[in-house]
């Protein structure tokens, strides 16, 4: 299916233009939802541009880590639409990539092996093949307490005691009359389908968990869960939404965390409830954390409460692991939905990213064309469908900068090897 939105000219800025312009396309001739994920992909007709604006050095590290989960996950396939390869084999055909570039630094060798020895697979898209809609999420750099006080209120929660997942797909196969409970999307970070409620030991009886505004209310969670870090509410919600990041006490002492578990209340964007103080062209994480900030704290905290889902996290050794289970790269992780697109895969994204007239700035003065490999190791929960992207974009407040603005349509291919290349490896063995 093919749509053409109509277009107009204006005087407004760039990023105005930019965004009414996105905010009209996104929204007109989404394409009909799929029925199996192996209609999520198709091979492409030709391959991307294959021209890289990060340098190789990046994507070195991130295919070595790529590599190393892949042959530690061992047994099971990427799958890529109808076509599928092992685990263990894609980490072979990684390996290679990676010792070309290696060997050349201006990036040929690398570029040539893609060409020659593997094939492109464009995703389904937004409104065609290839297109997604994707936004950019970063890594918050915060202050905190150990204790609670009048800045610090707000708790960040490790895994309650009484928090249970119910493996509903489980029940699904022992009893098939379930089946229709199928179409209720389960906790996008875990590879079953689950629900999660709260375990009330005295009747033996599992309820759904309090949503966001009773465990803030409340603290639902004391007693059952450890208290990681006491932090600024507002501070606490938008790193719920980024899933990992650190947080630095007043003694100069720091702590990662990370995304461990959520409520299994649904997630939901405020951004929708804000149109009438934020114009659509303008809504971004700065715009709703400025927003959020010039109001009573009791109306900032019943704005965030809209969004019932609250993230329980856990401490971790370093920062920025992703769900893949390796380390995030700057400006090459992307986050997907699971069910569509396989961890571990490389892939070729292009896209606009903006131009900021300053640090300070919300807005940017323009947008600049950028093509480069991205590694598919993350998801998270509003990242649904096979026409959503997320990019990490780094970590602090120049990352945070961009990604707030970032919502954009791009165009994103996978990498497949050849059937030939697969065999010819295989008789390296």
């Amino acid at each position: 299916m093919r749509c053409n939105a109509a277009r107009t000219r204006t005087s407004a800025r760039p990023s105005v233009v930019f965004f009414a312009a996105t905010l009209a396309l996104v929204t007109a001739c989404v394409r009909a939802p799929l029925k199996s994920p192996e209609q999520a992909m198709r091979k492409a007709m030709s391959l991307p541009s294959l021209n890289d604006d990060l340098g190789l050095r990046s994507l070195i590290d991130g295919l070595q880590a790529d590599i190393l989960r892949l042959n530690e996950t061992g047994d099971g396939q990427l799958a890529f639409g109808p076509a599928k390869v092992s685990r263990l084999d894609y980490a072979k055909c990684l390996e290679f990539l990676l010792d070309e570039a290696k060997q050349d630094p201006s990036g040929e060798r690398f570029r040539k092996a893609l060409r020659e020895s593997f094939e492109p697979y464009e995703v389904y898209g937004r409104r065609s093949w290839g297109e997604v809609f994707m936004t950019s999420y970063y890594e918050p750099v915060i202050d905190g307490s150990k204790k609670p006080s009048a800045r610090f209120r707000q708790a960040l929660y490790g895994v309650p005691k009484d928090l249970v997942d119910i493996d509903l797909g489980a029940f699904i196969r022992a009893r098939p009359a379930l089946t229709a409970l199928n179409v209720i999307a389960t906790e996008q970070r875990s590879q079953s389908q689950l629900l999660r409620g709260r375990l009330l030991k005295e009747t033996s009886k599992v309820i759904p968990y309090p949503a966001r505004a009773e465990i803030v209310s409340t603290e639902a969670p004391k007693g059952q869960a450890a208290e990681l870090a006491w932090v600024d509410r507002i501070d606490a919600f938008l790193l719920e939404i980024q899933g990992s990041g650190i947080v630095r006490f007043e003694d100069g002492t720091e702590i990662a965390v990370g995304y461990a578990a959520q409520n299994g209340q649904p997630y939901v964007s405020i951004g929708k409830y804000l149109f009438d103080v934020i114009p659509k062209e303008k809504m971004s994480i700065q715009a709703i954390e400025s927003y959020l900030r010039s109001v009573p704290e009791a109306e900032a905290q019943r704005i965030m409460n809209l969004n019932p889902s609250f993230v329980f996290f856990k401490q971790q050794a370093r920062g920025g692991v992703t769900f893949f289970g390796s380390d995030l790269v700057e400006g090459r992780t992307i986050a997907t939905d699971q069910t569509y697109f396989p961890k571990g895969a490389l892939a070729f994204l292009e896209f606009d990213k903006p131009v900021f007239a300053g640090p300070k700035e919300l807005e940017p003065v323009s947008w600049q064309r950028a093509t480069r490999f991205v590694l598919d190791q993350d998801t998270g929960g509003a990242i649904r469908g096979a026409d959503r992207l997320d990019l990490y974009w780094g970590r602090g407040e120049a990352a945070k900068q961009s990604a707030g603005v970032m919502k954009n349509l791009g165009r994103l291919v996978y990498f497949v090897p050849k059937r030939e290349f697969l065999d010819r490896l295989a008789t390296k063995k």
